[in-house]
């Protein structure tokens, strides 16, 4: 009587541990296969997004290739049917951190054809160091669906991690090399640009402004000394604060807050001295009068105050071949000469 008891108790756990497993699908490490979808992360990378509003929080994009293993269509999308498990808590997907600026489109079609596979992205919020499950829950027409559950382990995306400042590091080797001539180890490593060309065209953004303030014939001699002294005056005092406020995909936006010369208030301080080389003199000769004025630039330059950036200056850069690629614009096409050798900040 007991033996028969004991049998049909095994007997039935060997049934509720094949029921167990006939609702839930296979998985494996990345990878997991139902009746309907195989499925397995292709790749992830940890990622910062300017919809991210604590610094603090940590996100990863993860592309996960699905396959539609029926004849008909199937529809799965980052927008819906993608769950993310923290244990057994369900973690709040934010459709929020997804940003076109940086790639990161959501897909809100998310129709995958019978036979076909398509890579899907999910963005999610994750801490990091930490192992989580991804629930994939697709929708199909007149049949009952069953949840594919893939492993996420973030300790192996953890040299993501570590890039993620890169983008404001270059953008600071940038400035530091094109505009003031400092030296910075991350240049040579980050950047890739035409170092010549963009100081020959910081060099005329100067020469340009500085005739617009100061009247009369400048030598080439005095114009080269006059940028020097300005160039050696922002290495010194202007201060420039770059955070990478979104990176993903080889594409990322930097946020800069400048604090520098500004170039247009050189004005008054050349009126001064004009009209103080006349009462001095009595001369209205006008070669005399740009000469003195020059030879006092450097006395002008650190009477003007420094001026900072009310407003973030948001600056789209792309990574290309491994190096960082900087457009001399920002994103409203304003000239990042105007910024750095005008001073022309707000």
């Amino acid at each position: 009587m007991f033996k028969r008891i004991n049998f049909l108790l095994v007997i039935l756990s060997v049934f509720l541990i094949l029921s167990a497993c006939s609702d839930k699908a296979e998985k494996t490490g990345g990878t997991a296969k139902s009746k309907q979808i195989e499925a397995k992360i292709e790749s992830a990378q940890y990622i910062k997004s300017s919809k991210i509003e604590e610094e603090d929080q940590d996100a990863i994009a993860v592309k996960i290739n699905v396959k539609n293993l029926l004849d008909s269509e199937i529809r799965l999308s980052s927008y819906d049917g993608i769950k993310l498990y923290d244990g057994d808590q369900q973690v709040s997907t934010e459709s929020d951190l997804y940003d076109s600026k940086i790639g990161l489109d959501i897909d809100s079609g998310g129709s995958i054809g019978g036979g076909k596979s398509k890579t899907v992205l999910a963005v999610f919020e994750v801490e990091k160091d930490k192992k989580y499950e991804i629930g994939l829950n697709p929708s199909i027409i007149g049949e009952e669906t069953k949840e594919v559950i893939l492993e996420l382990d973030t300790t192996k995306y953890a040299e993501s991690y570590e890039t993620l400042d890169d983008p404001a590091k270059a953008f600071a080797a940038y400035v530091d090399q094109i505009y003031y001539e400092k030296e910075n180890s991350d240049y040579e490593k980050m950047v890739t640009v035409d170092k010549p060309a963009l100081q020959e065209a910081a060099k005329k953004t100067f020469r340009n402004t500085i005739k617009d303030y100061i009247y009369g014939e400048i030598s080439d001699e005095q114009m080269e000394k006059m940028y020097l002294s300005y160039r050696n005056i922002l290495a010194e005092k202007a201060k420039v604060d770059v955070r990478t406020i979104g990176y993903a995909n080889d594409k990322a936006v930097v946020g800069v807050n400048i604090t520098t010369v500004p170039l247009r208030e050189i004005y008054g301080a050349v009126n001064d001295y004009e009209r103080e080389f006349r009462e001095d003199t009595g001369s209205y000769d006008q070669k005399e009068k740009t000469d003195y004025v020059v030879s006092k630039f450097d006395e002008i330059l650190s009477s003007i105050e420094l001026k900072t950036s009310e407003n973030k200056l948001e600056i789209p850069i792309t990574k290309k071949d491994g190096k960082w690629v900087i457009k001399p614009v920002d994103k409203y096409g304003i000239k990042l000469d105007d910024i750095f050798i005008k001073g022309a900040v707000y």
